[in-house]
């Protein structure tokens, strides 16, 4: 006789063949990778939008003003001013975050700015790009003005890797 009781051999046998019958795993690897796939393409058309990619120049900006202590300055304001033009602009024309990308690229060469005087060169550049001819004529009003050892623009540069 047995050790194995009748009820284990009479389950064993039925289980089995429902586990034989339950078919390949693929069709859910499949749809998980659809599914990744799907939350990919969402998620990039999230991203790519001009708005996102502001406040991304914002917070990553204020992080380093914050680290100065200068979050009331005419440059943060100027620098608003600048990133809410452009935002407007690409928001009116359709474009996308990739464009906008291409917009704002001016201020981070670091080949071409080199005192303040340049980063606000470098935003009349923008400016005119975007066809705000009163911010540019602003900006190159306060880029006469502006004092190239000023300690916000150091702290810019640095982050800039300049």
């Amino acid at each position: 006789m047995s050790d194995v009781p009748v009820s284990v051999t009479t389950a064993a046998e039925v289980i089995q063949p429902v586990a034989e019958s339950s078919g390949s795993i693929w069709g859910y690897v499949a749809g998980g990778v659809a599914l990744l796939i799907l939350a990919g393409f969402f998620g990039y058309k999230m991203i790519n939008k001009p708005a996102f990619i502001i406040n991304r120049v914002r917070k990553r900006n204020l992080k380093e003003i914050k680290k100065l202590g200068v979050e009331n300055s005419d440059f943060v304001n100027d620098l608003d001013k600048l990133l809410d033009s452009v935002e407007n602009y690409a928001t009116k024309n359709g474009m996308k975050g990739t464009d906008v990308v291409k917009i704002i690229s001016p201020m981070n060469d670091s080949a071409r700015i080199k005192t303040a005087g340049d980063m606000y060169q470098s935003m009349i550049y923008i400016a005119n790009d975007i066809k705000d001819t009163s911010l540019a004529r602003e900006f190159k009003t306060k880029s006469k003005q502006v004092k190239a050892n000023s300690p916000l623009m150091a702290g810019l540069f640095k982050r800039a890797g300049i």
